[in-house]
């Protein structure tokens, strides 16, 4: 894995937030009001933006040194590769067959395949998996009203 230099992720930084002001533009304001879905979106923007520049600024300290990338110290770590590897390949799994399987049981088997994988005993991860799951089902569809993919056969959790 390619470790950035400041600078470097302060211009990430800078244009990823760009491009999140540009996305969230065409957010609507609430009919009557000044705000509405984007004035979040674009108030991260703007922070994001600021904390680019200022650390583009900041490293112009050691900028011969800071244009060099370099890779970090865990890339040598074959385990710490394949965990990072399994991360991302239960983020694609959600991804890809939450719609199909709904929330729960997408959440659930990527969770407990990911625990397995980075090294938790099977009852663990599997108690693990279920509460968690359950907690954030609870708290993103019920609290924040939040609709999350739905599974047919699963309909009497609500």
């Amino acid at each position: 894995m390619i470790r950035l230099s400041e600078f470097q992720l302060g211009v990430l930084t800078a244009v990823l937030a760009a491009g999140l002001l540009y996305a969230s533009s065409a957010f609507a304001p609430i009919p009557g009001q000044d705000y509405g879905a984007g004035t979040m979106p674009r108030l991260i923007a703007w922070c994001g933006i600021a904390l680019g520049i200022y650390m583009m600024a900041m490293s112009f300290r050691t900028l011969p040194a800071a244009l060099k990338p370099h890779l970090s110290e865990w890339t040598g770590s074959r385990r710490s590769v394949l965990s990072a590897l399994a991360v991302l390949a239960v983020i694609l799994f959600y991804i890809f067959f939450s719609e199909t399987f709904g929330f729960i049981p997408t959440s659930f088997i990527g969770l407990f395949g990911l625990m397995l994988a980075l090294g938790s005993r099977a009852h663990v991860a599997a108690l693990a998996s279920i509460a968690t799951t359950l907690v954030v089902y609870y708290a993103f569809s019920r609290m924040l009203l939040v609709p999350l993919p739905r599974t047919e056969w699963l309909s009497f959790l609500g």
